[in-house]
């Protein structure tokens, strides 16, 4: 009997160091303990292939209002929360070498069973009623993650829980742009325009990103809801030209609307240009 045991031992031992062996490549090593400082990547949603030539980079003249990726000293807030309670909350700013760092002993620590979540821009309070400045749009346009849920001291804001829009996009271009008169503001009004109210009537004044070019933009509030909105027109000796155009203000939607001046009137130029709010709906130029 003493025999039989020993000669099945070396099988016994055998089994044990298959079942260890089994355990660490499925752990693929030591767990992360609780507090681990995060590493964060993060990227804003786009429709365009990383190769695409609409992708804008940190140089294109967009890039400084309208994003399509982050920019050095950009600043993120990064919540965390557990069944819907927040559980912590830091910023990252995006360094040179393109690293996202909290200050020192603000980072965010790795726990379980929570999620992280990511929002642009920092203090973000709505959308802003002047946008005649680039740094007012930006200020309008809202973007966050969705809630992302890790197992380990990473966390990806990238892919599918990449950055997207949380507003809409309204962008008014011009046909006959030689015949045109010296535009000084852009003027859009309509219910919600800001706010979403359902009664009240509020007014954004347009960026003109580029002052040679005759295209004006602005962020607007997510509705969804087809909406009549107002425009009026000022050129450089106070006279106004005003048209309406009818807009769905859907969340992370870009509207295009054409107008011309016709006799002095302000005349909307076919169907609206409807798109994704991603870097490849971006409008780039080709005016009359």
């Amino acid at each position: 009997m003493k025999k039989q045991i020993l000669n099945i031992l070396p099988y016994i031992a055998s089994g044990f160091l298959l079942l260890a062996s089994g355990c660490t490549d499925e752990q693929s090593g030591i767990p992360v303990a609780s507090g681990t400082p995060l590493t964060i990547t993060a990227e804003i949603g786009t429709s365009a292939s990383p190769s695409s030539t609409d992708r804008l980079g940190d140089a294109a003249p967009a890039n400084d209002y309208d994003l399509s990726k982050f920019r050095t000293d950009d600043q993120i807030n990064v919540t965390c929360t557990r069944n819907t309670a927040l559980l912590a909350s830091s910023g990252y700013t995006l360094n040179a070498t393109g690293s996202w760092k909290a200050p020192a002993g603000s980072e965010l620590g790795f726990l379980p069973a929570v999620t992280y979540r990511a929002s642009f821009p920092v203090g973000y309070d709505g959308i802003q009623a002047s946008q005649e400045k680039k740094a007012d749009f930006l200020k309008s346009n809202y973007l966050r993650t969705p809630e992302v849920p890790v197992s380990g001291a990473e966390v990806k804001f990238t892919g599918t829980n990449a950055f997207n829009h949380e507003n809409a996009k309204l962008t008014l271009k011009f046909t006959g742009v030689n015949k045109l008169p010296v535009f000084s503001r852009m003027t859009v009004q309509a219910t919600g325009l800001r706010t979403g109210s359902s009664t009240a009537t509020e007014s954004i004044n347009m960026l003109r990103p580029v002052d040679s070019d005759y295209l004006w933009c602005a962020v607007i509030y997510p509705r969804a809801k087809n909406t009549d909105i107002s425009i009026t027109i000022t050129d450089a000796y106070g006279l106004t030209y005003k048209a309406t155009v009818q807009c769905a203000m859907a969340k992370g939607t870009s509207y295009t609307y054409t107008l011309k001046l016709q006799n002095n009137i302000l005349v909307p130029v076919g169907q609206a240009e409807i798109k994704d709010w991603t870097v490849s709906g971006r409008h780039n130029g080709d005016f009359d």
